[in-house]
């Protein structure tokens, strides 16, 4: 199982190719794109906060991926919009052009439409979260289309994952595991991320608190207030999936994934480096339990680790 790690960072990936990631997921802003289908249109899922997530043009990013593949790593560029309309994605087939002869790994898509063009310019697909697999049919469906890899919804189970990849082996399969978790699943909102606040959990997250308690007492409020607060915290900046790599190894996940393409890149090596050492120690280990004991656990422990509510998979401690 490799790391996936989000790059956002030229003057450092040799830091995280030190730190231990074995692929890479990058987006790029186009002003081109914006001009002719306006600012709410987005190439990819960050595109709505421009050039603080996806810093690069794609020239550069065509660059990028050549600096990476030379280096013996791989590169997946993003395409995970909610919805494209028929002239954008007859607009995106250039970039898919583009990026294949580039040598990039994959295209990470979010409709069957996408997956139908990229396996027409000849570039393996990838499915988003945005595409909701969250079952073996849906599995089943997107494998027999040729799709290289499907990425499962971060609020599936362990052993849903297992029966879904079980149900369709061909596909390769990449999890959650560190970063930027989400209350809500992506294949169902229809929000979008941009400063402007249009997606459910960031309009909530940043409104102003009206609690509607039964009971208006002192205690209600202050538990109330108190939820609120470690729920943000703990789980929507930063959630962690690290007890889950013993089975995900055994299960043969091709690829965890770190979120974050607006994070700053010292915190993104510090989990690189977690998650590696983590495998690295899973496949040694020979039973979960053994792993369980001897891995190695985030900086904050107590507060992430003993509340449970930053566990991508709490099944496994709970």
């Amino acid at each position: 199982m490799k790391v996936l790690a989000p790059l956002n960072n030229l003057e450092h990936i040799d830091d995280y190719i030190e730190a231990g990631a074995g692929e890479f997921y990058i987006g790029f802003f186009d002003k081109e794109w914006s001009d002719t289908f306006g600012d709410f249109a987005d190439i990819n899922r960050m595109s709505g906060f421009k050039e603080i997530s996806n810093p690069y043009d794609l020239d550069t990013v065509l660059q990028i991926v050549k600096a990476i593949k030379a280096k013996g790593k791989e590169v997946y560029i993003t395409f995970n919009s909610s919805i494209y309309s028929d002239e954008q994605l007859a607009f995106m087939k250039r970039y898919f052009e583009h990026v294949k002869e580039a040598g990039v790994d994959g295209v990470i898509v979010s409709c069957i439409e996408q997956v139908i063009l990229a396996r027409e310019i000849g570039v393996p697909s990838v499915i988003s979260t945005i595409s909701g697999v969250y079952n073996k049919d849906i599995a089943i469906f997107y494998q027999e289309k040729g799709t290289k890899r499907i990425i499962l919804p971060r609020d599936l189970a362990i052993a849903e994952i297992e029966a879904i990849k079980k149900a369709a082996p061909e596909a390769e399969y990449e999890i959650f595991m560190m970063r930027n978790g989400c209350s809500f699943s992506d294949s169902n909102c229809l929000g979008l991320h941009r400063k402007e606040r249009c997606s459910i959990c960031s309009s909530i997250k940043h409104a102003g608190k009206e609690l509607r308690l039964k009971n208006n007492d002192f205690h209600s409020k202050n538990t109330a207030e108190l939820n609120d607060m470690i729920y943000n915290n703990s789980f929507h900046n930063y959630a962690c999936g690290l007890c889950g790599i013993y089975d995900f190894v055994e299960m043969g996940i091709a690829a965890c994934k770190i979120v974050g393409r607006s994070d700053e890149w010292q915190y993104i090596c510090k989990d690189i480096k977690i998650i590696k050492d983590n495998i690295d120690l899973a496949k040694r280990c020979g039973s979960k339990e053994e792993y369980l004991d001897k891995m190695h656990f985030p900086e904050d422990r107590v507060m992430m680790c003993k509340l449970g509510l930053s566990c991508y998979y709490p099944e496994v401690r709970f």
